[in-house]
């Protein structure tokens, strides 16, 4: 059985919630295991990593933020996502760390960070760079998505 690793929005911590959970009619809610805030997959970032990348993307519309820990910008720009992602159901926003995740960054030519890649059925669409302002990741997503 798969797992897909849900971000607490209160906390952050990286949390495992196995498939199912959360899941329409499953019964079961998961909560995060730091602070116990409830985890809803749907509206949180999914982490990527370099072998759930294309199965991930392969359908609909997805905004992936390219991202490294110890990069300023991209920490000034994770809220601005996480709120997006809460508030928005027509795109679903995803996470990857290029430094645990090497494959995929150099497979799309990451050499700036925060990048923000916008797919469509596995398609790249278009991207913006730098730890842009919320309504300029709106109008991107308006322009590439909608």
């Amino acid at each position: 059985m798969g797992a897909e690793v849900i971000r607490c929005p209160s906390c952050g911590q990286a949390n495992r919630v196995p498939e199912g959970v959360n899941g329409a009619g499953s019964g079961k809610k998961a909560v995060c295991g730091k602070c116990r805030t409830p985890l809803d997959a749907a509206r949180t970032p999914r982490v990527l990593t370099d072998a759930t990348f294309a199965q991930s993307i392969r359908e609909g519309a997805y905004v992936v933020d390219f991202w490294a820990a110890w990069c300023g910008p991209c920490r000034m720009i994770a809220p601005v996502i996480e709120a997006l992602a809460a508030e928005r159901s027509d795109v679903t926003f995803a996470k990857l760390n290029v430094d645990e995740n090497r494959l995929t960054a150099t497979q799309f030519g990451v050499q700036g960070i925060p990048l923000l890649i916008f797919f469509r059925d596995g398609k790249e669409q278009g991207r913006v760079t730098g730890a842009v302002p919320r309504g300029q990741i709106e109008a991107a997503i308006q322009q590439y998505l909608e």
